[in-house]
Formats: C-alpha cells, structure tokens, sequence
C-alpha cells in the first residue's frame, strides 16, 4: 500500500515538474562540466575575446568562407547582441569592408534584428532573475521605468541615440508589456542611422576613400558627443514623462509575471 501511494506521488510530481526537474538537471550537468574543465573553459572565452576584438582575424575568417561569407557574418552580428565581449561597432565596420554599403548594411540588419530578438525571447521566457545576472543590478536599477512603459516611442528613441547599451535594453524590454512585433519595428528602425554609418567607415576604407571615412567618423562623434552631453535630461524626461502609448501592446507574460514580482 505504501509502495503504491509513493509510486502514485511520484509519477503525478514527475508529470507536473518534468520540465523544472529537466531543466535542473541540465544546469547540474553543465556546472559539473564547467567546473571539471574550467581551465579549459576559461581560454576559450579568452581566446573568442582576442578573436572578436581584432578586425584583420575578423575579416579573414569571414573572407575565408567565399558564399557563405553573408551567413557567417550574420551569425557573428546577431552573436555580438547576445554577448556583450563582442564589440558592435567592429561587425558593422567589417560589413561595409567586406560587402560594400548596400549588401553590408542589409546583412548587419538581418543579424542586429535576429540578434535583438533572441535576447528580447530570452529576457521574456527566464525573466528578471537571468537578466538581472546577466545586465547587472545597476544598469536594471537605472533604467526600471522602462520595463514598465507600455510606449514604443521612448524605447525607440533609446535605439536611435548613439552610445547607449543597445545590447541591454533588448534583455531588459523583454521583461516589459512590450509587444514582440513592436520591439522588432523600434529596435530595426532605431538602429539603422547607426548601422549606416559603421557600414559606410567600412566601405570607405576598404576602397581607401579616407575623406569620406572621416567625416562619416566626424558626424559620428558629433553625434555622440551631443547625445554625452543631453543623456541626463533625456532620461530624466523619459522617467518623469508619462507613455501614453499602451494601448494594442501584449500583457506581460504570465510566468515573467511571478517571477518580478517574487524577485522583490
């Protein structure tokens, strides 16, 4: 009788948990790994870090893959929104060496988009307790309000400004109501001025046009510098002013939901 009630148990916890008790299981495994071959583990990532941080290994590598150049750049875009040693700037700067203006702003787009919304699914599936590790507990505090708006206009705006963690506002909207179709709009358009711009220093260097190279890189700076100089009364406006915009977007995911709200 005993035997059969504990069986009984067993099963309907089996049934109800499996995918916890996977997942669980899973991270054991990988953390043993981890930890068995940690030295092997940590040059790896050292290794993938001198090797997404030097253009000429970059562009050898893509160059080196003839037709299916376009796809492996794409890869790597969409990887540098996911992995933050990856610097940005540096892909979309091989685009336009590689492929010229037109076919190298198209793929860097293609792989920024895909990129940005794998992280916004990931940041909607896990919720706060991964991208609170993964962000950090500074930038989430810092930018909170955002995953409380409803208004794609302010987030739009976030993308379109140059030097702000593009890469993390993707994790941290997917902890918003946002709608996933609103975010791929804001996020593809939003990041298109920027895109232009690295992919056309590409291209200027690569036909050693250094005049154009330069006053790209000028407009760029000009950019920045300004928006340096404005980023404290933007999001000073951005937390005070009401969104406005919530209608038609997605409720927030139920099991995020509890997630946020146990974190507290």
């Amino acid at each position: 009788m005993g035997e059969e009630f504990f069986e009984t148990n067993f099963m309907e916890i089996l049934k109800k948990y499996w995918k916890f008790i996977l997942a669980y299981g899973l991270l054991v495994i990988v953390l043993i790994l981890l930890l068995y071959y940690y030295r092997e583990v940590y040059e790896l990532i050292r290794e993938m870090i001198r090797f997404f941080s030097s253009r000429k290994r970059l562009n050898a590598y893509i160059a080196a893959y003839d037709d299916y150049a376009p796809a492996v750049f794409i890869g790597l875009q969409s990887m540098q929104i996911l992995f933050a040693p990856i610097p940005g700037e540096l892909t979309g700067f091989i685009g336009g060496y590689l492929f010229g203006i037109g076919l190298g702003f198209a793929y860097s787009t293609i792989g920024l988009t895909l990129g940005s919304l794998t992280a916004f699914s990931i940041a909607r599936y896990f919720g706060m307790p991964l991208v609170r590790k993964f962000v950090g507990q500074e930038l989430m505090a810092k930018f909170d309000y955002l995953m409380e708006h409803k208004g794609a206009f302010f987030s739009f705006i976030f993308f379109l400004i140059p030097g702000t963690p593009k890469d993390y506002f993707c994790y941290i909207l997917g902890l918003s109501p946002m709608h996933l179709v609103t975010f791929m709009i804001i996020s593809t358009i939003g990041r298109l001025p920027g895109t232009l711009l690295l992919t056309m220093q590409g291209q200027a260097v690569q036909s050693e046009d250094y005049r154009t190279f330069f006053v790209v890189l000028g407009l760029a700076l000009l950019a920045g510098v300004v928006a340096f100089i404005y980023r404290d009364r933007l999001e000073t406006w951005f937390k005070h002013k009401k969104p406005g915009h919530g209608k038609g977007k997605a409720p927030p995911p139920r099991h995020r939901t509890k997630t946020k709200s146990s974190s507290r």
